[in-house]
């Protein structure tokens, strides 16, 4: 057995203590680094080199330098800091009021009306409206059919041919404003020639209509009818008028509904009989049939007259009127789409003898009903 002393145990550290000088060197002394290379497998991958790419260059010239310029600021427009300390935040915008609802503008056309320039049907058969003429519109022609005149008689062989009438009228409106017109009305009052009648195309006269719109809705109108009588035949009365209209929209569509109310006085065939209540005036010739001295008088009895029509859009109305001479209810219809050509149909007599004083000139007793018929149309 080998037992190791204590020489043995030290031998480790004298091998140290004698290589030491050598790897830390002498004091004050530089070493010297000796660099190796690393062997080829421990050199880090490179990646490959790939081509570089050039883009070309664009250029443009710059613009042409503006010259600045400087003008002067009044003092009183400087605004300083304490200014706008002192200043109050701005009011916000005042918002605009709304608009009311446009209202629709009547003018007149014949014995209809145009709405916003569109024809509508007629106001009244025999009681005219007040509006002033459509500027568009310069000539209106109707004829004016009656089943039966009052005091024609078709009892036994006679026939409704032989009481039957009908009368031309064409009306002109050369003088044509925004909201004014001046016109003038031919009128031939008996077409038929019916057998113990008024000879056929006799009874020729000649009148006038002047009007104003008072706004877009109401109108006033001033004129006569068969004032200048042409020969000693016509026998409808010398009959001037004063109306006022007014029309109130159902609805704010733009081809409303409307209420169109006619009031005013008229002369004559107006204030026939028991309807003369206003009095008379001398109506510038005889052949008047109010006059209590007919066909020489010269005076004429004045009335009230009026109607009232429903407009239910362009093309359809109903309607009732006072005319003096009678009372008429009846329908108006426009059949074609933007055609200015109207036909109404009115019933009047259908109260018995109303207006009283009606019941002279009738065959029958009570008067019985008879049938208008109006076909016009507008160029």
């Amino acid at each position: 057995m080998h037992v190791r002393g204590p020489t043995s145990a030290l031998a480790p550290l004298a091998l140290l203590a004698a290589l030491s000088p050598q790897l830390l060197g002498e004091p004050g002394r530089a070493q010297d680094l000796r660099w190796q290379p690393l062997p080829a497998t421990a050199a880090p991958a490179t990646p490959p080199s790939q081509p570089r790419q050039w883009q070309p260059l664009q250029w443009q010239p710059l613009p042409e330098p503006q010259p600045l310029r400087w003008s002067a600021v009044p003092a009183q427009a400087v605004i300083t800091p304490e200014m706008v300390a002192a200043s109050a935040p701005p009011e916000p915008p005042e918002l605009p009021e709304p608009e009311a609802p446009t209202q629709p503008v009547l003018r007149n056309l014949a014995r209809g009306i145009t709405v916003n320039g569109e024809a509508y049907p007629d106001t009244g058969l025999k009681v005219p409206n007040a509006f002033a003429a459509d500027p568009h519109y310069t000539v209106s022609t109707a004829m004016v059919a009656t089943s039966r005149t009052r005091s024609c008689d078709v009892s036994g062989d006679r026939d409704w041919k032989d009481c039957a009438d009908l009368e031309a009228y064409i009306d002109l409106i050369p003088f044509r404003w925004e909201n004014a017109s001046l016109g003038f009305q031919w009128t031939v009052q008996s077409l038929s020639g019916r057998n113990e009648g008024t000879p056929q195309f006799a009874a020729q006269s000649l009148g006038f209509r002047t009007a104003i719109n008072l706004g877009p809705t109401t109108g006033l109108a001033f004129g006569g009818e068969h004032v200048l009588q042409l020969d000693d035949n016509t026998d409808l009365g010398r009959n001037f008028y004063l109306v006022l209209s007014q029309a109130i929209p159902l609805n704010q569509r733009p081809d409303p509904w409307l209420l169109v109310g006619t009031a005013g006085i008229g002369s004559d065939f107006y204030g026939y009989g028991n309807n003369g209540i206003l009095g008379s005036t001398d109506c510038l010739s005889g052949n008047n049939i109010s006059s209590r001295n007919f066909p020489s008088g010269t005076d004429c009895y004045w009335g009230p007259i009026g109607s009232l029509s429903l407009q239910m859009g362009p093309q359809v109305a109903v309607g009732l009127e006072w005319f003096g001479f009678g009372i008429g209810a009846g329908v108006s219809v426009r059949p074609i789409p933007d055609v200015p050509f109207t036909m109404s149909f009115y019933l009047t007599d259908f109260l018995g003898n109303v207006p009283s004083g009606i019941e002279e000139l009738c065959t029958t007793d009570p008067c019985e009903p008879r049938l208008y018929a109006r076909f016009s149309m507008s160029f």
